[in-house]
């Protein structure tokens, strides 16, 4: 099975295996945006499908919301202490992820990625819940 990342700009990169990703994770994560920081959103899925897992990761903060993409849930590592702004696409520009969804490390997010890339499944190191803010959402 292999795997792509795909980052705000839309460009996709095939990974060879979880080092690969990691390594891409890492240097897409600590970009800097045209912004000024680092806040931006990178989305992982079969190299022949559509995204499964959307990271909002903010290294500079050490925040990230991780959604599975497929029935919305966020991933839950601890309560909310503060929203993230991050750079969703050219198109669309700086989005605030509230708090209620940035809930993990960024290290968390890396793990979580790694372990998708592993397994094709979603990942088992984070809690998934139902975002509070948005009842309406599966998951």
């Amino acid at each position: 099975m292999t795997f792509a990342m795909v980052d705000y700009h839309g460009h996709c990169e095939t990974l060879s295996d979880p080092a690969d990703a990691a390594d891409w994770f890492d240097e897409q994560a600590g970009t800097i945006m045209s912004h000024g920081g680092s806040g931006q959103v990178i989305r992982f899925g079969r190299a022949d499908g559509a995204t499964e897992l959307r990271v909002d990761i903010d290294v500079d903060v050490d925040l990230a919301a991780l959604c599975w993409v497929a029935d919305g849930a966020h991933a839950v590592e601890f309560d909310p202490v503060a929203a993230i702004t991050v750079l969703e696409s050219p198109d669309t520009g700086l989005i605030t992820v509230p708090a209620s969804r940035a809930r993990v490390r960024a290290a968390t997010a890396r793990q979580a990625v790694l372990e998708y890339v592993t397994t094709g499944q979603r990942p088992t190191c984070v809690t998934w819940v139902r975002d509070p803010d948005h009842p309406d959402e599966p998951g």
